[in-house]
């Protein structure tokens, strides 16, 4: 038996979030790089799916930059 696992885009940006704050990510193209990255780890280990518009996804993530910014900003 599969267990189909869901991510939500909130789940994702959290996910963003920690790897971009753990790794130093302050640049717009290294955040889209790794908003890319995250969401294509996902999909190779099948926790996430073609058919589940990752394209939009990564827009989605990709367009809330400035919230991440001021995330790691907080981090100090």
């Amino acid at each position: 038996m599969t267990e189909n696992i869901i991510f939500s885009l909130e789940d994702l940006f959290e996910e963003v979030v920690s790897a971009g704050v753990e790794q130093g990510i302050n640049e717009e193209s290294a955040y889209f790089d790794l908003v890319d990255e995250v969401i294509e780890e996902h999909r190779e280990i099948g926790e996430l799916h073609d058919d589940q518009g990752l394209d939009a996804h990564a827009d989605v993530l990709k367009a809330r930059f400035a919230e991440y910014m001021k995330r790691l900003e907080a981090q100090g």
